[in-house]
């Protein structure tokens, strides 16, 4: 049809259709009144999905008002409501800004029959998960708690290596005439597979392939999960000798409840090296230098050296690590070399230091360290001067336990060292020291989080003042008690300067609120002493921001010393993971 503009009535007529399509076309919002809210969000998530004509969908013999009514009810059936009632109340205006949509949910549906079962298996956690399930007869319908429980099943079977598992029936008949809903949920898992052999693939001779097969330590007809999988390549991958590592299940290849599993491994940079700069407020400008030999030779040697610089202190250290050659994933010994200048506001000291050390790992959660130190000391604290030579043998053990390290929800860290000398074998004084420290994490709620931090050290000692600073306790900064300086909390000696104590006990209580997904703000207390012979309780308040970095938590935290006569305050800034 051909539209002659030079007709007024044309013009009339083209004028009422841009109208009608600026009227329909005008972005309309919904407001749905409820009485669930998760129902609400629901239909509100649907309605997103969905363009009406707000002429339309009041009219109730409309198709865009039987497809709202749908919608509807669609999105309330996973709650278990069937019967879904919707009036439609659009406002006066033409222009249809907002859609009232008034819902009456009607009845609950009520499982009449359930039957939920595991079919020829006897897996604990199979059994678990359909013995506490919520879906029993004359309970409530939710569907999410079916589909949920679906998931969950499949889950396990995932985890355990179960790879025919498949649900035999599946199926929900709702009746809702009568509110009453039909369950039927038969599960097979089928049978558990074991590996049938383990062939590793390497891209090119770096590492003995015994050295090799003792780190991946897996063998062929045990049963494995993907948990175990998963951590073996964490543990890989911590080692530096792995660029990157893969496992392949070949299912195609699965005969007789078993399936062959690869490892492919690739040679990480032989060396690396690393510079950095930066600040903290216990320590000021800082700068360091990393040098790292990853293998020095196909048996796994290893050579790292690190140099750190700032205005308090200046430390070099290297160490050479030697793997077991029966059991390099949990046992490896070092020898480490070390030379340390701290000059404090209280102490001038210089160490040198010859350590000798075997790390065990244990059931794969404990880390066991048995050591011998070589240590020889000058020191100054304003009043004593001393210079001390000691061999200190030591234990220490630790354990740590997270739902992720980068930002763990959940999770702790103990640990504990003993060490201590004697003047009998090569020292210049005697002294036994215990130190026992944790930190324990939780969240409350989904966007809060709990932290603890507590560190206590005891010494008993023939003649302390022989001790060098080193094994003199300190409190005070950054790690301990923020608001205080660095190392600024401990006895006094006779002329007014901080020589240190025998005995340390520390706290913290942190409390996190995340209010962006990079952004926390906190609030904290921090209270304890490094003393001798009398307890001086000192505390402090605080408050601070979080932002979670690419390379791990950045903190800037303000304290304030609640006990003592400044009522100063102090910027604490630290970098670092949680655990």
């Amino acid at each position: 049809m051909k539209i002659n503009f030079n007709k007024p009535l044309n013009w009339i007529i083209m004028m009422w259709v841009l109208v009608l399509l600026s009227m329909t076309s005008h972005a309309m919002s919904y407001k749905v009144e409820v009485s669930n809210d998760r129902i609400k969000d629901n239909v509100l998530a649907f309605l997103e999905t969905k363009t009406y004509d707000c002429m339309a969908i009041t009219s109730t013999i409309s198709r865009q008002y039987q497809d709202l009514l749908s919608l509807v009810q669609s999105a309330a059936q996973p709650f278990g409501y069937f019967n879904t009632e919707v009036k439609v109340q659009a406002p006066p205006q033409a222009n249809c800004e907002t859609i009232t949509l008034n819902i009456n949910l009607g009845p609950l549906t009520i499982i009449n029959q359930s039957n939920i079962q595991l079919i020829e298996n006897d897996d604990k956690d199979f059994i678990q998960l359909i013995s506490q399930h919520e879906l029993q007869s004359g309970q409530p319908l939710k569907q999410l708690k079916y589909e949920r429980l679906k998931a969950q099943l499949l889950d396990v079977a995932n985890e355990k290596f179960y790879l025919d598992a498949s649900f035999t029936s599946q199926k929900i008949d709702a009746y809702p005439e009568k509110n009453q809903a039909d369950i039927s949920l038969l599960f097979k898992p089928g049978p558990r597979y074991k590996i049938s052999h383990v062939k590793i693939e390497i891209d090119e001779p770096f590492l003995t392939v015994d050295l090799i097969n003792k780190m991946i330590n897996l063998k062929a007809d045990q049963y494995i999960t993907q948990s175990q999988l998963y951590q073996l390549k964490q543990k890989l991958n911590s080692y530096g000798y792995f660029n990157q590592v893969l496992f392949d299940i070949d299912e195609s290849a699965k005969d007789n409840a078993t399936v062959p599993l690869t490892i492919k491994v690739t040679p990480a940079a032989k060396y690396d090296y690393s510079v950095g700069f930066g600040y903290s407020t216990d320590r000021g400008a800082k700068a360091s230098f990393k040098y790292n030999n990853h293998r020095i030779n196909d048996r796994g040697h290893q050579f790292n050296s690190h140099l750190n610089l700032s205005q308090l202190s200046n430390e070099m250290a290297t160490a050479y690590k030697i793997p077991s050659s029966e059991r390099p994933a949990s046992k490896w010994y070092n020898i480490q070399l070390g030379y340390r200048d701290e000059q404090t506001d209280n102490v001038d000291s210089q160490t040198s230091k010859l350590g000798f050390s075997e790390t065990r790992i244990h059931n794969n959660r404990w880390q066991n360290i048995n050591f011998i130190d070589i240590l020889h000391e000058t020191f100054d604290t304003g009043v004593e001067q001393g210079e001390s030579l000691l061999v200190v043998p030591g234990i220490s053990w630790s354990l740590t336990d997270a739902d992720s390290l980068a930002r763990p929800s959940r999770g702790f860290k103990i640990q504990t060292e003993l060490k201590g000398a004697s003047e009998d074998v090569l020292s210049d004084a005697s002294f036994a020291q215990l130190t026992l420290s944790g930190k324990f994490i939780h969240s409350l709620g989904d966007s809060n989080r709990l932290l603890y931090r507590a560190q206590f050290g005891a010494t008993a000692s023939s003649d302390f003042d022989e001790m060098p600073t080193t094994y003199r306790f300190f409190a005070g900064g950054d790690q301990s008690i923020r608001g205080f300086d660095y190392e600024s909390i401990s006895p006094f000696n006779a002329s007014g300067d901080l020589a240190g104590g025998k005995h340390l006990a520390v706290g913290s209580i942190e409390f996190e609120h995340q209010f962006a997904p990079q952004w926390a703000v906190a609030a904290f207390t921090d209270f304890g002493d490094a003393f001798s012979s009398q307890f001086d309780f000192k505390y402090s308040v605080g408050a601070g921001v979080r932002w979670f970095s690419p390379i791990g938590p950045v903190r800037v935290d303000v304290g304030v010393p609640l006990n003592q006569d400044s009522t100063d305050f102090r910027l604490h800034v630290t970098i670092g993971p949680d655990l």
